[in-house]
């Protein structure tokens, strides 16, 4: 009688991952917060467990599931059970367990305690017959006869510590790390072979031996589509920031209604409003898209999303995870007054070249990914769209626009990993993205003339990063440097607009850690844009300012070179006085440089962060912070704007509780409230410049208020079901200069609830579904018309801005997976449909000609999007 060992069954590739409760992490330890699992514990020393006399009477066998606890020294700390077998299989497993050692998990590559669900197997063989009493003599060696590899189905990783059973010769052995395995001496002839693995299917066959020959076999092991036994890492390590979500690419990538791609699902999360047509913005406590900041692998990253948000930039497959910090984050981040989403790229995959093919009804995209040498990996992904090619063999109408350039995008990466000592680590990336869109106004608009000839709408950006990393056993440092340039083109008619900038970016983070229980961190973060423009174009409309006919306003027009400058500092603690009670002090110093500017700006934002754990379930939150944003876009332009405008300034404060009654569930709960000044607004009057009495354009002086409640119920990823509700209650107004009515802001929604759970079935099928409720739009209704004589327009006369709400939207969303597992591959089709009862959302209000009639224009009807994904 034997018993055994069923291995840790870590599931990096299906998103095994390590993470805070409510399942995101801002390392206290690390400049950019991760939280990802960086090594799996190893299992170093394993204690075999006596099988027990009852079971063994009775020729049972039986499986006992535990989850165990590994500090970060390595140690067994707990062992709990989760699914008990009996007949004293229980109480033999959780004693040998106990004495089991592993090498530490590292989080962010810092040694961390992790909990891992684990199967322990007993499985009944016959006991030896007994030798005599002196032991009999020794035979020579055998040589190895009978050998080969076990490997998981789909993805030809190794499984190691599957047990290779021989069970009518009652032999067994353990595969290695690479899956390998051999035999000594196997009698001749054909032979019952089975390999078993927690978390997987018994693999049964037969092999012959035959004489002077060694048989070799490579065995492909069923992974099961739902295991129970997929491990569960949780790190114990506190957070920095007041609230923030992590999300693994595993837990998101079959969310329904966004294609399988993993940035579009932070869209989901509390605090972030729909955007209009269910497009790319990202709104994020009731700020403008462009006060809220986009980065990648903590660096500024120009556009997240092509044309219209079908999809993003960087492809999902070479992402980690990705964090979201809607407010109060540390001092890391600056330069913004709204939300942070910050998305982790991965490294490649060293032990052999991978690749994966996906394809739909939209866009392909392919990523291949391995090592080059012991030391340098590399990965490349690409995609591209066709609709273009789709609606090219559309029949154009007699009404309406004609397709002249139908949309179309494409987008690359390329990264290098390179490792050559164990401390040090360069990473070379390279991005680049492009779209372009075109029609062609077959005649002009009944309302506005000026609308008339072709649209053609380009943008794109290329960037090359350069990264080192060093980790040592008290300092740590980050450096990343960005070359890059974006483009963006626009023309309709005579209007047209060109911004060619070159990008120039640098940010470097040291941490070290003084004393036990306090670590300093702090870092330069300087960001830089050098553009030429050229424009023929109306004034852009500021925020609340409903649209007008263009042909009313007069056309402006610039051509010169533009220079952004943005220097900061910044230094924070991380003070745990006592057990629970984590203390986060920061300070940032930015300054802001720009063309014709007469003076440079600069700003000075403390901010504190405490999280206190007052039970073993519960912690507390809370933060307070000052924050700016520099004038964006074309408002510090002399043409279009005034370069002399001051950072818009963001008073944050928030206080909340986290809930986890059990390891799987996660509830959070927050009260935030945004106090903003020196908000920008227009002004018509004059000012001095250079002894010229010139148009002040826009001026500081707006103020704002943002306030509400968000609320996070979390089910994690480890059985048949996952998911998450989140809700959203709050209200963001503005008034636009002293002595003016408060009034909504443009992206103010009172309630935004979303409902998402997948479900996974047996025989390789998953179904998920979403649901999304939120209140409609504020929009500024028109009251009237007049007549414009030299234009022979009608002039709309509006009520009070944003004095009228558009009818709420709500949207089911349903997603069906079909996974079939090869021996060397993997493929999963899948049908993401969109909008299943066909209720279009209401997007805004349509006039005629002289405003007398209206109507709703809406959004898009049901999407059924059809795709396949192969991976190898």
């Amino acid at each position: 009688m034997r018993t055994f060992l069923a291995v840790l069954c870590f599931c990096l590739a299906a998103g095994a991952w390590a993470q805070a409760p409510d399942g995101g992490v801002a390392d206290p330890d690390a400049g950019v917060p991760t939280g990802v699992l960086t090594k799996p514990p190893e299992l170093l020393r394993q204690v075999e467990a006596p099988y027990p006399p009852e079971a063994a009477a009775q020729q049972l066998e039986g499986t006992v599931v535990m989850f165990i606890d590994i500090s970060e020294t390595g140690a067994v700390t707990n062992v709990e059970i989760t699914q008990p077998a009996g007949h004293g299989f229980d109480e033999a497993a959780v004693e040998a367990v106990k004495q089991f050692e592993f090498s530490p998990a590292e989080v962010d590559n810092v040694p961390s305690p992790v909990r891992i669900q684990y199967a322990y197997q007993f499985v009944f063989r016959p006991v030896a017959p007994p030798t005599d009493a002196d032991g009999g003599t020794v035979e020579p060696e055998a040589p190895v006869n009978f050998s080969g590899q076990a490997l998981e189905r789909g993805t030809r990783k190794p499984l190691n510590g599957a047990e290779v059973v021989l069970p009518e010769l009652d032999r067994s052995t353990v595969a290695d790390s690479e899956g390998r395995f051999s035999f000594r001496g196997v009698p001749l002839g054909t032979h019952e072979v089975l390999v078993v693995q927690g978390g997987y299917d018994r693999f049964k066959t037969r092999e012959t031996v035959s004489e002077g020959r060694e048989t070799r076999a490579t065995y492909y092991v069923q992974k099961r589509i739902f295991s129970p036994f997929e491990t569960v890492v949780r790190s114990d390590r506190e957070r920095k920031e007041v609230t923030s979500t992590t999300l693994q690419v595993a837990e998101v990538q079959r969310v329904p209604g966004t294609q399988g791609d993993t940035l579009k699902v932070v869209q989901n999360l509390p605090g972030v409003a729909r955007p209009a047509f269910n497009g790319g913005a990202l709104v994020i406590r009731g700020t403008s898209p462009q006060e809220s900041g986009v980065f990648l692998d903590g660096q500024r990253i120009p556009l997240l999303f092509h044309f219209g948000g079908l999809t993003s930039v960087y492809n999902s497959e070479l992402l980690e995870s990705l964090d979201y910090l809607p407010g109060n984050f540390s001092s890391y981040y600056g330069d913004i007054t709204g939300g942070v989403i910050n998305v982790n790229s991965r490294e490649p995959k060293m032990d052999r070249i991978h690749g994966t093919v996906g394809v739909s009804l939209i866009e392909s995209n392919a990523v291949i990914e391995g090592p080059i040498t012991d030391t340098l990996g590399f990965a490349i992904g690409g995609r591209r769209s066709y609709i273009d090619l789709v609606l090219g063999v559309i029949p154009e109408g007699d009404d309406g626009p004609s397709l002249q350039v139908a949309p179309r995008y494409y987008d690359a990466q390329l990264k290098l990993v390179w490792k050559p000592i164990s401390r040090h680590t360069f990473t070379l990336q390279g991005i680049t993205s492009r779209d372009r869109l075109g029609l062609v106004f077959d005649r002009p608009s009944d309302d506005d003339p000026s609308v008339n000839g072709n649209l053609d709408v380009t943008t794109g950006f290329n960037q090359l990063r350069l990264r080192h990393q060093y980790r040592g056993e008290r300092l740590t440092l980050d450096t990343h440097a960005l070359v890059g340039n974006t483009l963006v083109e626009f023309e309709i008619g005579e209007r047209n607009l060109r911004i060619a900038s070159t990008d120039l970016n640098l940010r470097a983070t040291a941490e070290y850690a003084l004393v036990e229980p306090f670590t300093l961190a702090g870092g330069v973060d300087v960001t830089s844009s050098f553009a030429n423009v050229k424009a023929r174009i109306q004034r852009p409309p500021r925020e609340g300012e409903p649209p007008s006919p263009l042909v009313t306003e007069d056309l402006l027009d610039t051509d010169g070179d533009f220079l952004q400058y943005f220097p900061s500092l910044w230094i924070e603690g991380r003070w745990r006085p006592f057990k629970g009670l984590l203390v986060v002090p920061g300070v940032r110093y930015e300054g802001y440089v720009f063309t014709d500017q007469k003076k440079a700006k600069r700003t000075l934002n403390p901010r504190l962060a405490v999280r206190y754990a007052l039970t073993d379930t519960l912690t507390l939150k809370g933060g307070a912070g000052v924050y700016h944003g520099p004038p964006v876009q074309d408002e510090p332009s002399l043409a279009f704007g005034n370069p002399d405008l001051s950072a818009k300034r963001s008073l944050q404060y928030g206080v909340g509780a986290e809930w986890q009654p059990v390891q799987e569930w996660f509830v959070s709960g927050e009260v935030f409230y945004n106090d903003l000044d020196n908000l920008i607004s227009r002004s018509d009057a004059l000012v001095e410049r250079d002894g010229e009495l010139v148009p002040e354009r826009l001026k500081n002086g707006g103020i704002g208020r943002v306030y509400g409640f968000e609320l996070l119920v979390r089910r994690a990823l480890t059985e048949r079901l996952f998911g998450w509700i989140a809700y959203t209650l709050s209200k963001s107004e503005r008034r636009d200069a002293p002595g003016a009515n408060w009034r909504l802001f443009d992206n103010d929604q009172t309630h935004v609830l979303t409902a998402i759970a997948s479900y996974k079935l047996p025989r390789g099928w998953e179904v998920g579904a979403r649901f999304r409720f939120a209140s409609g739009n504020p929009t500024t209704p028109v009251v009237g018309s007049v007549r414009d004589d030299g234009t022979d327009v009608f002039l709309p006369l509006f009520a009070a801005v944003n004095s009228r709400r558009l009818p709420s939207f709500n949207q089911l969303d349903v997603r069906v997976d079909k996974i079939f597992v090869f021996d060397k591959w993997t493929l999963d089709l899948y049908l993401d449909l969109t909008n299943v009862y066909n209720n279009a959302a209401v997007e805004g209000i349509a006039y005629n000609y002289n405003y007398t009639q209206s109507a709703y224009f809406e959004g898009l009807p049901i999407l059924p999007v059809i795709g396949a994904k192969g991976s190898f």
